[in-house]
């Protein structure tokens, strides 16, 4: 952008600035925000608002760019919703792929096939002559053809890994869905992913990102290779978007890794910053694998799977904080969450405050444990789209759960009474990245087409739903004096919305018109 200032004005602004009234017009110099102000607008050049609203750029506190960008290359599954369109996508996919070795790809649900699982049959039925991997949308099991099982050694011998269960026929030979680590039985034959890849998919989410209003992000599973592309994207400026990462902690391995980590943490780009480090603790309700304080409706001492030990986390946690690395879990089950807060506390109050650890999903959560993450200074980083009475909490998760504890889930309202820190994520690309139908769930606890709210008493208002994705998760990035807001002096990352999402009727609806990041028009559409 030239020296020349740009004026923003003639339309509803909302600066999520606590400190300052809304201004009416915002200037922009060289990518930055120099004034805001009311009334009169000073000279410049003038970007017409048109009536429309303008926003501060959204963060999202935890996504998937890598995974998700993946799953838009490769057979993409995710916009279906029954078996018989997977199949024929599948099958599209494989018949214009002829030199392909192995299929890959992702995105199908649980809720949209019998009880949740998937058959090996149904793909040999479409792809019988070449491997087939596909990951579930929520990434917690894999579906595979019985050429991927048997190049895996996967037959009915096979024992369950300890982090993970093979779905099997009654006679104990393979259904053709692998829950959680089962599916790194199958990844390791899977032939590996180039980082030319991974970069090409990171391009194509953050086109998706953007469009949405995403200007800063932070990536929940960046493995070696995807560091490395992050750092190419970077260096290329190809990277548009601010991107923290969250380093994968490897269930596998010990304490040994973590000097490995700490070392990849100082690499820090103009836009890419491995500041965290992702410690995946359980599963998800749906499937029986989130870990559980007591067993499972109808099982006689079934409590989820713990994939990092509780032993492991009150050493690696603490060691993280001290060496100035944020914490990020993955935690869904109650004794899970009480598990991450556990390792928090066993570090020291003044490390927690510097590098603001966070749980993400935070689906059931003691009662007892919800003061303990402002206590803390733990974040409770939230997908607000999961809360409400969908196919997989009908079908899946409340049977499973029982009524008692299925009160428990998603306590939103309970959290921000209680002084938590506040921040959403997506977790695209296992639902939606678009945040105004996420908020609409927030607000209302319903999605469109239902009647009876989930958990009405745990809903927010519109301007803290909105505060999850600005304020709250730019705090989780640490980019809080950076943007986040409309505030003299951060970067000019803006959006224009063509509805007020804090008087619209259909918050849902809200739909981008223009991102920026820097000043610099990055969507329009």
């Amino acid at each position: 952008m030239s020296k020349e200032s740009t004026i923003l004005s003639n339309g509803t602004i909302h600066s999520m600035d606590t400190a300052l009234a809304n201004p009416d017009w915002v200037e922009i110099v060289e990518g930055r925000i120099v004034r805001t102000g009311q009334g009169k607008r000073p000279s410049g050049n003038h970007l017409d608002l048109a009536g429309r609203t303008l926003l501060p750029g959204f963060h999202d506190a935890h996504v998937h760019p890598s995974l998700g960008g993946l799953a838009l290359i490769r057979c993409n599954l995710h916009d279906l919703s029954n078996l018989k369109d997977f199949q024929a996508q599948i099958a599209a996919y494989a018949q214009a792929r002829p030199e392909a070795t192995w299929i890959l790809g992702g995105g199908w649900a649980m809720e949209d096939l019998p009880n949740g699982l998937a058959r090996a049959e149904w793909l040999d039925a479409v792809v019988p002559d070449r491997p087939v991997y596909l990951g579930s949308s929520e990434g917690h099991a894999a579906w595979v053809n019985s050429k991927a099982l048997e190049l895996a050694g996967i037959d009915r011998h096979t024992p369950d890994p300890v982090d993970g269960r093979i779905e099997r026929h009654p006679d104990g030979t393979p259904l053709g869905t692998l829950q959680e680590g089962a599916a790194h039985l199958v990844e390791k034959v899977l032939p590996p992913t180039q980082q030319s890849e991974v970069e090409q998919g990171i391009v194509a989410a953050q086109e998706m990102l953007l469009s949405l209003g995403i200007t800063t992000w932070q990536d929940a599973w960046v493995e070696k290779t995807t560091h490395h592309a992050y750092q190419a994207l970077d260096a290329s400026g190809r990277l548009l978007a601010m991107a923290t990462g969250s380093l994968w902690w490897e269930r596998d391995r010990g304490m040994e890794q973590l000097p490995e980590l700490i070392e990849r943490a100082k690499e820090v780009g103009r836009r890419y910053r491995p500041g965290s480090i992702k410690f995946m603790v359980d599963g998800v309700c749906e499937n029986g694998t989130a870990s559980m304080v007591h067993p499972y409706l109808g099982t006689h001492d079934d409590r989820g799977l713990v994939f990092i030990p509780r032993e492991m986390l009150l050493e690696a946690v603490p060691a993280a904080m001290a060496a100035g690395l944020q914490p990020h879990f993955h935690a869904i089950g109650d004794q899970a969450i009480r598990d991450a807060l556990d390792a928090v506390a066993a570090g020291r109050p003044e490390h927690a405050r510097v590098v603001r650890p966070q749980i993400a999903h935070v689906q059931v959560v003691d009662p007892a444990d919800i003061p303990r993450f402002a206590q803390l200074h733990v974040a409770a980083n939230v997908q607000m789209l999961w809360a409400c009475h969908d196919d997989t909490m009908v079908d899946l998760t409340t049977p499973r759960l029982g009524d008692h504890r299925s009160r428990w889930q998603f306590p939103f309202r309970s959290l921000i009474d209680a002084g938590a820190i506040f921040a959403c994520g997506s977790d695209w690309s296992v639902s939606t990245a678009n945040p105004f139908p996420q908020m609409e769930v927030a607000v209302s606890r319903l999605m469109p087409g239902m009647e009876v709210p989930f958990q009405k008493e745990q809903a927010i208002t519109r301007e803290e739903a909105l505060q999850g994705f600005t304020t709250g998760a730019a705090w989780v990035n640490h980019e809080e004096t950076r943007s986040g807001s409309i505030t003299a002096g951060k970067a000019a990352d803006l959006i224009i919305v063509d509805q007020d999402p804090l008087e619209t009727n259909d918050l849902a609806s809200v739909r981008v018109e223009m991102t920026l990041t820097d000043g610099q028009v990055v969507f329009e559409g």
